[in-house]
């Protein structure tokens, strides 16, 4: 009857070591796994930086677009062209005062 009991007794300790021993795994691969939780925020916050970088992007295109449209021949605009060469070619009038902020 004792060696039954011991025997009994041993394979349930076995089972529930086996069974502790998948719940770490399975605990382990949540929060540390390829798919984990860390993982999701982390790409989360990856796709919010994205995201400020794409409308960054977008405003500088759009600026971009609407002066190359006021350059454009048939809309020709004399404010940006004078604006161009005072930047590139560093003219300026006898009148003008020039103030250069750095960025």
């Amino acid at each position: 009857m004792l060696k039954y009991w011991i025997k009994k007794n041993l394979i349930l300790n076995i089972i529930t070591l086996f069974s502790f021993l998948i719940f770490i795994f399975f605990i382990s691969h949540i929060f540390f796994g390829e798919r984990s939780l860390s993982k999701v925020f982390e790409l989360n916050k990856d796709i919010s930086i994205a995201k400020k970088e794409y409308n960054l992007l977008l405003d500088k295109k759009n600026k971009i677009t609407s002066e190359i449209n006021l350059l454009r021949d048939n809309n020709l605009d004399a404010d940006i062209v004078s604006e161009i060469s005072h930047k590139l070619l560093g003219l300026i009038f006898s009148d003008q005062i020039v103030i250069d902020i750095p960025k």
